[in-house]
């Protein structure tokens, strides 16, 4: 098998593809705000109730993600990635035709989340297999395109909205969506888990194909029965390792109230007789932050300055700070103020995502691992966002949820912190955990030097590679 170049050639065309990919599916998620004040607006069912709508959509993505991350590694990167962006332009499509809130929960909801679940994790993955030494960099640029759809997507939703309607906002917006698979279209599957076939020059290997053939159509079903039993067995690796936990909780919290921004934001800012155009505003100066401090944090954190580690535990804190002293002012400069800290603090963090994976499985659990951690995440999200739109029924006003969103992000920091006080107690100690399959032993090797993990299991190791031959 060739070893694939690295951070060169190809690599800029796959990092370039993530980005428009990436582009379409944060814009789609992180603009749910305005389509939820006009939700509010015209069906009237309540700010708890409505924002089910994109909490069980996170959840449909949580529970998709798994599975995306099976097919990504012993299927195609591709081809998952082409299909759900399929699959989510039909959802945003058919959502345009609905007349009643209910039928939203199918349609956006359930076949929206399908796609971006199926279309996501590919995407932020695969660029990780292309990029070593300027692989935070390459973290920094994709997720920089977060800021860019907060750039410009909140003009194109208010645009659309005021002149097609919400309905007819939507079906322009499921055609945008198919480009998710022209962007898919590039992707080539990383060198180590391409699975290569054995040739054969002897006279007989017409009969020896055939009763190959013969015999896969029986042993598929065993084949597929592997690899999902192979899935299992490298979550439950994963979820072993102590640090790997302890990041899940600090994501969880903080992936609730970074996306929780861009849910309360909007009427909280209508909410002070401000204006549909400003709230535009203010996500647009979000966007725009993210946009620039994404691009230079990759470069930052490829300095190794300060520890991938640091730099979560000291953002996610600040942003904590600055969004319970939002709640004491009521001023649209303070509000395009704290848009400001939102960009540069909590918009850092699917930046560290990846880079926090990595530090604590190693690469090549990546595509499995990224998945499973976007599970606990989204599923916190399905509990975490009603909960602030029935603060708002309860109080009457949205102080009590930038309270909640402050004290997720400080939690975030302190549960990061608490793994590296961790990781100083058991530093050079190796963990042996034994699998579900008493005839395999797998050794966790924790080098708190580099923050990388080894795995000596033949089962998780043939269930990553792909069961490659040669």
């Amino acid at each position: 098998m060739a070893v694939q170049d690295t951070d060169k050639g190809f690599s800029w065309i796959i990092l370039c593809a993530s980005f428009l990919n990436y582009t379409l599916v944060s814009g789609t998620i992180r603009t749910f705000g305005i389509l939820y004040s006009e939700l509010l607006q015209t069906y009237d069912k309540g700010a708890g109730n409505t924002a089910f709508l994109g909490s069980i959509m996170f959840f449909v993505m949580a529970i998709t993600g798994p599975v995306s991350g099976l097919l990504s590694v012993h299927f195609s990167f591709k081809w998952c990635t082409m299909i759900g962006g399929l699959i989510a332009s039909i959802g945003m499509v058919t959502s345009s035709f609905t007349k009643d809130i209910e039928m939203l929960f199918l349609t956006y909801s359930c076949l929206l989340g399908i796609g971006i679940g199926l279309s996501a994790p590919p995407t932020v993955t695969i660029i990780n297999f292309y990029f070593e030494k300027k692989r935070a960099f390459a973290n920094g640029f994709l997720t920089a395109s977060m800021g860019l759809s907060s750039l410009t997507y909140p003009f194109l939703y208010r645009k659309l909205i005021d002149n097609y309607g919400i309905h007819g906002a939507m079906l322009i917006l499921g055609g945008l969506l198919l480009n998710i698979c022209v962007g898919g279209s590039f992707f080539r599957q990383p060198s180590c888990f391409i699975r290569t076939a054995t040739k054969t020059n002897s006279p007989d290997s017409t009969k020896l194909l055939a009763d190959a053939n013969y015999k896969s159509k029986k042993s598929n079903l065993t084949f597929v029965k592997n690899k999902i039993i192979d899935m299992f067995k490298s979550y439950s690796v994963a979820l072993r390792n102590k640090s790997f936990v302890l990041y899940i909780f600090a994501m969880s919290f903080a992936l609730v109230g970074y996306s929780s921004n861009f849910l309360i934001l909007p009427p909280h800012i209508q909410s002070q007789q401000f204006s549909k155009d400003d709230v535009v505003i203010v996500l647009t100066v979000i966007g725009a932050t993210e946009f620039v401090v994404r691009l230079f944090s990759g470069t930052f954190i490829d300095l190794q300055w300060f520890s991938v580690q640091t730099m979560f535990i000291v953002t996610m804190f600040m942003g904590g700070i600055c969004a319970i002293v939002l709640t004491f002012f009521k001023s649209m400069t303070i509000n395009i103020t704290y848009a400001v800290t939102v960009g540069i603090f909590p918009g850092i963090l699917h930046s560290l995502q990846p880079l926090l994976i990595v530090t604590s499985l190693g690469l090549k659990m990546l595509p499995t691992a990224f998945p499973l951690s976007s599970f606990f995440t989204n599923t916190a999200c399905l509990i975490g966002h009603p909960s602030l739109g029935w603060l708002e029924d309860y109080t009457g006003n949205w102080k009590a949820s930038f309270y909640m969103v402050g004290g997720l992000f400080i939690a975030s920091s302190l549960c990061v912190l608490l793994e590296r006080k961790l990781v100083k107690s058991t530093e050079s100690e190796e963990i042996t955990v034994s699998t579900d399959n008493i005839d395999n032993i797998t050794e966790v090797t924790t080098n708190n030097q580099n923050n990388t993990i080894n795995i000596h299991s033949d089962d998780v190791e043939t269930s990553l590679m792909g069961d490659e031959t040669s």
